[in-house]
């Protein structure tokens, strides 16, 4: 007993020690970038509103900024706050990874929460008003309830955490989680998909495989509903701002967001030392392979481990291979959607070190010392990555601040780049912003007031400087070449470099 309660306290430290890392920073009300503001300012609007004007036209499910207006109504709608509603979804994904990788052992448990609580994904986006760390939570509780359920109907479960949870409950959890999961965001409804095709195929989570169907009604309910309820010529076109190139493009997009010290281009010096720590590993298992061991006298049954590492990489490879062809006809691939697999490969981790203790000492050895350098890289890259996003990605509120304490913008200026009603009452007051008119860019005169470009705007600069030489540029410095920039006629005494801002490159 006081053996179980060490353990389950070194779990409670772990979850903590990587919340608190996840949290670093939270405070200090650092800018929002394009996308958040987006969330932020679609769940300030009115139910009514919100769905009208934000969710039908757009491309998301409503679950997330269903939450975050709730929490918004409570907290408020602050940096710190709306982002602390992601930072308790990560905090809620690292204990499901606790509660469903518990039993036979504590290195699985452990492995698959440091694995989880290491990973640049999970720092990152556990500080962003996004839907990620929620799906990233839903994503854990599907898939270790479902993993649950397969050792149960294999032989018994060794996990005393839910001795008293039934199969019943469990199955309503499984399929609550998935519904959740597909309203999150389609990407991640995808991936539900593919989960339950393996479910059904292994047929050991329902004891009928035709129970399936209608949970599979149920997932796509929503998508249904949202094609008809607006263009569906909208919904399927291509998007322009998401490029990824065939075969390759999917497999890169997905190292970077679930193995970034494998992504190319994305670890740097991390992902070399790692490789070349590789090479010795592969050593060490090819001199042991040259010992052989008696045979057993017996048959040795089957590990539960390796049933729940082949579900894994049936869900993991199995979505893998739908993306692929999927992103032919309408490209989706973004590094942080594929959050959604972190779990499974959080979990899969933890069963490969359980399967591991079969090996001898020298290989077990050599995987803990290969384990033990990728959490560190992997940490490594996670901080780097975070104290970036803290520079802030795109500085809207020192932009902000300018324009508030020189009162360049008191007339109202002209401004492109990003929706004017996620910008205006949020970081500018009424009136400050005037949507640009598209004419203006060709116009070969100086301009008459200050010209406020965001992120779409940003290839415009070029053009607007060719058409008016004499203006002044100047950008809010921000860790994204897409930062917020203002364009100054000549005739203006402001001094932008007082309050932060510097010339544009």
């Amino acid at each position: 007993m006081n053996h179980r309660r060490i353990q389950l306290a070194i779990s409670a430290v772990l979850v903590l020690f990587f919340l608190l890392a996840a949290s670093r920073g939270l405070g200090t009300n650092y800018s929002y970038w394009s996308d958040e503001l987006w969330s932020v300012s679609a769940s300030r609007a009115d139910w009514g509103l919100m769905l009208r004007h934000w969710l039908i036209p757009d491309t998301h499910p409503p679950l997330y900024q269903s939450l975050l207006k709730l929490w918004i109504g409570s907290g408020g709608s602050g940096e710190a706050a709306t982002r602390s509603l992601s930072l308790l979804m990560a905090g809620i994904s690292l204990v499901a990874t606790a509660l469903f990788a518990s039993g036979r052992g504590a290195g699985r448990r452990l492995v698959s929460m440091a694995f989880l609580g290491t990973s640049p994904a999970f720092l990152f986006y556990a500080q962003e008003s996004r839907s990620y760390a929620t799906s990233l939570a839903l994503s854990a509780v599907m898939l270790g309830a479902a993993m649950e359920l397969r050792h149960r109907r294999l032989g018994g479960s060794s996990n005393s955490l839910l001795v008293g949870w039934s199969d019943a409950a469990l199955r309503r959890l499984f399929v609550l989680a998935c519904l959740l999961l597909s309203l999150t965001h389609y990407f991640s409804l995808l991936f539900v998909l593919v989960v339950l095709a393996v479910v059904w195929a292994e047929g050991l989570v329902w004891r009928r495989r035709q129970q399936v169907l209608p949970l599979l009604l149920g997932l796509l309910a929503c998508p249904m509903a949202h094609l008809l309820s607006s263009s569906l010529s909208n919904k399927l076109e291509r998007l322009d701002w998401i490029q990824v190139t065939p075969i390759s493009g999917t497999l890169s997009e997905f190292l970077s967001g679930t193995l970034p010290l494998l992504a190319p281009g994305r670890a740097g010096p991390e992902g070399l030392l790692l490789v070349a720590l590789g090479v010795p590993m592969a050593l060490v298992f090819a001199v042991t392979a040259v010992r052989r061991r008696p045979e057993p006298l017996a048959p040795v049954p089957p590990s539960p481990a390796l049933g729940e590492a082949r579900f894994l990489l049936l869900a993991i490879g199995g979505f893998l291979a739908l993306m692929l062809p999927v992103d032919l006809i309408k490209p989706l691939s973004q590094a942080r959607y594929y959050i959604v697999v972190l779990p499974a490969l959080a979990y899969l981790c933890g069963n490969g070190w359980e399967l591991a203790q079969q090996f001898c000492r020298a290989r077990r050895l050599a995987l803990a010392s290969l384990l033990a350098i990728w959490l560190l890289l992997q940490w490594q890259l996670a901080q780097r990555e975070l104290a970036e996003k803290r520079a802030p990605l795109q500085n809207y509120k020192l932009m902000a601040t300018f324009v508030e304490r020189s009162g360049i913008c008191d007339a109202g200026c002209w401004s492109r780049g990003w929706l004017l009603e996620a910008l205006s009452p949020l970081y500018f007051r009424p009136g400050q912003l005037q949507q640009a008119p598209e004419e203006l860019r060709d116009v070969a005169q100086p301009l008459e007031r200050a010209f406020l470009g965001f992120q779409l705007a940003h290839d415009d600069i070029p053009a607007l400087r060719a058409a008016n030489p004499d203006l002044a540029c100047w950008e809010a410095p921000g860790a994204w070449r897409s930062a917020p920039f203002i364009l100054l006629p000549s005739a203006s005494t402001v001094r932008p470099e007082r309050h932060g801002l510097r010339p544009c490159p």
